[in-house]
C-alpha cells in the first residue's frame, strides 16, 4: 500500500472535533518506539492520541484485556511472539480491535500477507510523516468499524431469513443445518442423537377471545414452552403446518431421546385454551438405532409422529418393523402404479411492467410434500418422472386449446438432479408432446449450489446447455447467498420468502431491505430475472416495486389453482388486481 493512496482531505480540519484515539504500541526496540512516539508527539499533546507501549506480547495481552483500545500497532518480530501467532494471540483477547502491523519491508507481497492476517494496514518503520501517520491510523480504525458493521448486518440478515416470523424460532433450513452438526458430533463420540417431531391439532379454524386465529396463538405459546424445556445445545424449530422439530444434541451415555420426548408431552399439556383441547402427537427417532443419516432420521421421526396422531396423540418411538403410512384415498391408485400419485397445483407469477401473467409454477399440496419427504429415493424419482410426463401432456393440451402459456416452472430437487438419465428422459418427453426446452423452466434450491457437488453442477450445466432455463430457488437464505451466482450461467432467481416476510417492517434497521436491493441489483447487472415469491400483502408488493422488482408471485396476486381452473384465470389476466 503506497502512502500516497490516502486522500489528504481525510485529515480533519482544526475546527472539527475529533475522537481521541487510544493506541497500544507493541514494539521491543526502544529506538523504534521513540521514533514513532516522536511523530505522534503533537497529536498526543493535543489530546487526540493516548499511547501505551508494551515490549512483549505477554504484557500487551494483559493491557488489551484491561482496556479497550482504538487500534493496536504491532511488530511481528517480538521476543515472545512471531508472525501470525502474534496476531492470533491479540485477536483472542480482543477480536474487534483495529490492527496495524509495523514492518521493515515495503512490498506488494508484504501488503498481501498483511491482509491475509486480517489486519487493517501496515506501516513501514522509519518512514513516518506525522500528519500522514495519524491519518492512516484513523483510516484503519474507521475501516475496521465499517467491516464490523457489515458483518453484523450480514448476521442479522441471515438471522432474519432463518427464523419463523410467527414464533421467532429457527425454520426448517436452520434446523437441518444445526441437526447435521449435532449428528456429526454424535458420530464422533458415539453418544445417542435424537430427532423429535411434534404435531399440534384440535384447534384449526378456531379463533381466540380477541378474534385472532387460534393456530397462531397456540404455536407461539407452544414454541415458548418447548424452547424453555430444552438445553441451550438443543434446537427447537417451527417448520409450519402446526409442526415443530427438535434436535437433541448428544451429551452423555445416559441420554435417552424417548424420555425427553415424554417430558415434552407433559409440558404441552400446559396449553390451556378451554373449551378447546390441544392434541400433541410426538414422534422420535434416534441415531444410530433408527437411521444413520439426517434424512432417514427425519423421515422416521415424522412417520412415528403420524402414527401417534392416528392413535389420538402421545409419544411414539420409531419402529423399523412399521409399514409407512400413506393417505387412505391414495392406496388404490398407488397399489396399481407402485408410486406416489402427485396432484399438482399451478400458480402464475405477474410481470408488473405490463400487468400480465408471465409464467406458471407447478406446486404440490402440503400433503403431497409430506408424503414425498417420507418416500424412498426410488419412489421420489419414479413419481417425479411421472409428474413431469403428465405436465408435458398438460402443457401440450393447453397450447392446443389456444392458451398462450409461455413457460411451466418445475422445482428440481437434489434427488432429481442426481439422476443420470434426467436429460434423456426430458428430451424424450418434449419430443413426444412437441415441446421445446424453453417451455420447461427448472427451479433449483440454492442449497444444491451451496453443496458444491461437481456432479450436480455438471448435470445442471448440461440441462442449461440443452436449452432448459435454470433458476435459483430460495435465494439469500444464508450469509453466503450470493455465491451461487458465480457457479454457472443462470436465467433467474427467486428471493427466499422467509426474507421477504420481514421486508415491509424490517425491524433490523433496513438491513433486509438493503440485502434484497443488493440481490435485485446484482441479478439485473447479470441480466437475470428476479421473482419475489410469497407476496401476500399490499405493503410487501409496494416495497418490492419500489426496489425495482419486476416479477411477483403469491396469493395476493393469484392463489395456486387446479389444472381445470387455470385457463379461465389466465385469460382473465391480473388486470383486475390492484398492481399499481
Amino acid at each position: 500500500m503506497n502512502d500516497n493512496s490516502l486522500d489528504a482531505d481525510y485529515a480533519p480540519s482544526p475546527a472539527e472535533r475529533v475522537e481521541p484515539l487510544a493506541l497500544l504500541l507493541i514494539e521491543d526496540s526502544p529506538a523504534d518506539s521513540r521514533l514513532l512516539q516522536e511523530h505522534l508527539r503533537e497529536a498526543i499533546q493535543r489530546g487526540e492520541v493516548m499511547l501505551q507501549i508494551s515490549r512483549k506480547l505477554a504484557d500487551a495481552t494483559l493491557a488489551l484485556a484491561r482496556m479497550e483500545y482504538s487500534a493496536v500497532l504491532v511488530d511481528l518480530g517480538l521476543p515472545d511472539g512471531q508472525g501470525v501467532t502474534t496476531i492470533e494471540a491479540l485477536r483472542a483477547v480482543d477480536p474487534h480491535v483495529a490492527m496495524i502491523v509495523l514492518t521493515g519491508n515495503d512490498s506488494d507481497d508484504m501488503a498481501q500477507q498483511t491482509m491475509q492476517l486480517g489486519v487493517q494496514d501496515y506501516v513501514v518503520k522509519g518512514r513516518y510523516d506525522a500528519g500522514l501517520l495519524l491519518r492512516r491510523i484513523r483510516f484503519a480504525v474507521q475501516r475496521n468499524r465499517q467491516m464490523a458493521l457489515l458483518h453484523v448486518q450480514q448476521q442479522e440478515s441471515f438471522l432474519s431469513a432463518s427464523r419463523d416470523q410467527t414464533t421467532g424460532l429457527p425454520n426448517r433450513e436452520l434446523f437441518e443445518d444445526r441437526a447435521n452438526s449435532a449428528l456429526a458430533q454424535s458420530e464422533r463420540t458415539g453418544v445417542e442423537f435424537g430427532i423429535v417431531f411434534i404435531n399440534l391439532d384440535g384447534f384449526k379454524g378456531m379463533t381466540d377471545d380477541q378474534g385472532q386465529p387460534l393456530g397462531d396463538v397456540v404455536v407461539r405459546r407452544a414454541g415458548k414452552l418447548l424452547a424453555e424445556s430444552v438445553r441451550k445445545s438443543d434446537t427447537v424449530a417451527y417448520i409450519g403446518d402446526y409442526e415443530f422439530a427438535i434436535a437433541l444434541v448428544p451429551t452423555d451415555a445416559n441420554f435417552d431421546a424417548g424420555t425427553v420426548a415424554r417430558r415434552f408431552h407433559e409440558v404441552l399439556r400446559k396449553l390451556d385454551f378451554e373449551p378447546v383441547t390441544i392434541i400433541d402427537s410426538i414422534g422420535v427417532a434416534s441415531f444410530p438405532q433408527h437411521g444413520d443419516t439426517l434424512a432417514v432420521l427425519i423421515e422416521n421421526s415424522e412417520q412415528a409422529m403420524y402414527r401417534a396422531k392416528r392413535a389420538g396423540g402421545g409419544v411414539v418411538i420409531w419402529d423399523p418393523r412399521a409399514i409407512p403410512i400413506v393417505k387412505a384415498e391414495k392406496l388404490q391408485a398407488e397399489a396399481k402404479s407402485g408410486d406416489l400419485v402427485l396432484e399438482p397445483l399451478f400458480q402464475p407469477w405477474v410481470d408488473l411492467r405490463d400487468s400480465r401473467y408471465a409464467g406458471v409454477e407447478v406446486l404440490l399440496s402440503s400433503g403431497d410434500q409430506a408424503e414425498l419427504r417420507l418416500a424412498s429415493r426410488e419412489q421420489k424419482r419414479s413419481s417425479s418422472y411421472d409428474l413431469l410426463s403428465r405436465l408435458c401432456q398438460q402443457l401440450r393440451s393447453w397450447r392446443d386449446e389456444g392458451l398462450a402459456l409461455p413457460v411451466l416452472s418445475f422445482n428440481l430437487d437434489e434427488v432429481l438432479v442426481e439422476q443420470p438419465d434426467l436429460l434423456t428422459f426430458l428430451v424424450a418427453q418434449l419430443e413426444a408432446f412437441g415441446l421445446s426446452p424453453l417451455d420447461i423452466r427448472f427451479e433449483v434450491p440454492a442449497s444444491v449450489f451451496a453443496d458444491g457437488s461437481p456432479d450436480h453442477i455438471s448435470r445442471l450445466r448440461e440441462l442449461r446447455d440443452r436449452g432448459f432455463p435454470i433458476v435459483i430457488d430460495q435465494f439469500l437464505t444464508s450469509a453466503d447467498g450470493f455465491l451461487p451466482l458465480t457457479t454457472m450461467p443462470l436465467d433467474g432467481l427467486k428471493i427466499c420468502r422467509d426474507v421477504l416476510a420481514t421486508l415491509p417492517t424490517d425491524r433490523l434497521g433496513g438491513s433486509v431491505r438493503r440485502i434484497v436491493a443488493a440481490a435485485i441489483g446484482a441479478a439485473t447487472g447479470l441480466g437475470i430475472d428476479v421473482i419475489a415469491s410469497g407476496v401476500e400483502t399490499a405493503a410487501m408488493r409496494q416495497t418490492l416495486r419500489s426496489l425495482g422488482c419486476r416479477y411477483l408471485q403469491g396469493d395476493l396476486l393469484c392463489e395456486p389453482l387446479p389444472a381445470a381452473a387455470l385457463p379461465a384465470r389466465w385469460r382473465e389476466g391480473p388486470a383486475a388486481l390492484t398492481l399499481h
